[in-house]
């Protein structure tokens, strides 16, 4: 089971990236859309290492810590992008400086390199949910209608929303457990493979929603 949900989370991932390529054949695309591709691309290649990594027994703690820290950097990034309130992004991009100072700290004298850093992933998931919030917040407050679905920052904030809560309580049990039974240890990963599926489906809707599908008239 847990080799399943490895290779369909990984699948998706990849499905995701195809999907991001489509932006460069629409014009006006927005900044944080465009980068998304090379994000995409960094999954694959840092994910699939870290999966290697696992399936041979290797210790890949080190590299996951360090490519979380960069994925919520991006993130923030991205939220910033979306969030109109200019006070609000004023604090994200001082939280985009901020983050990976304290991730760094946190990684070379509090939890040390070697460890899961709970801590700091577990602040980098409750940041990304409030600022989600946010965003439905701006949304509700809109004076005019628009059309959810067809808006990536929907899709987006949506799937960051829902995968960081569900993080936030998940990786703050591993940090608790510290060292798991083998068995515990399958089923979280299985639940995080599930939450990846769920995140990167998201992202491919929001890379493809703006498509037009011409209806043919017969």
């Amino acid at each position: 089971m847990l080799t399943l949900t490895i290779y369909i989370s990984f699948t998706i991932i990849i499905i995701a990236l195809i999907a991001g390529v489509t932006i460069y054949f629409r014009r006006n695309s927005e900044l944080y859309l465009r980068l998304f591709p090379f994000y995409m691309l960094l999954t694959v290649v840092v994910g699939g290492y870290i999966t290697y990594l696992s399936f041979h027994g290797k210790d890949n703690t080190t590299l996951f810590n360090f490519y979380t820290t960069v994925g919520f950097c991006f993130y923030f990034f991205v939220i910033a992008q979306i969030i109109h309130n200019r006070k609000i992004k004023k604090i994200i991009f001082y939280i985009l400086f901020i983050y990976p100072i304290v991730a760094v700290c946190n990684i070379f004298i509090v939890q040390k390199i070697n460890i899961l850093l709970s801590v700091s992933y577990s602040l980098g998931c409750l940041l990304i949910a409030v600022f989600c919030v946010y965003y439905f917040l701006e949304l509700f407050q809109l004076t005019n209608s628009i059309n959810l679905l067809r808006q990536p920052s929907f899709w987006i904030c949506s799937g960051l929303l829902f995968y960081y809560s569900c993080s936030f309580p998940l990786f703050g049990l591993i940090g608790f457990l510290k060292s798991p039974p083998k068995i515990i240890a399958n089923n979280l990963e299985i639940i995080s493979n599930i939450l990846d599926c769920c995140l990167y489906s998201s992202f491919t809707i929001a890379f493809l929603c703006r498509i037009k599908i011409r209806k043919s008239i017969l």
